[in-house]
């Protein structure tokens, strides 16, 4: 097995495009057995409905957890 590679991205992407990137890392994941992937957002400007339904991908993410924060 190969050295594992820590990789740190901060992206800025339309609320219209977050699911389409979610899905596009969950594709490169499922695709890619070993790999790991930790996500971190935030969208002051969405619900809280807005939020789960930008979450929902194919396969499902097997851990997510939403920390609400006070405005």
């Amino acid at each position: 097995m190969s050295a594992k590679l820590t990789m740190f991205i901060i992206g800025q992407v339309p609320e219209e495009l977050g699911s389409a990137w979610l899905q596009h890392l969950r594709d490169f994941d499922v695709a890619h057995p070993g790999c790991h992937f930790s996500i971190v957002a935030e969208a002051p400007e969405m619900t809280m409905s807005e939020i789960v339904n930008m979450l929902r991908v194919k396969p499902e993410f097997r851990f997510v957890t939403i920390v609400p924060r006070d405005k």
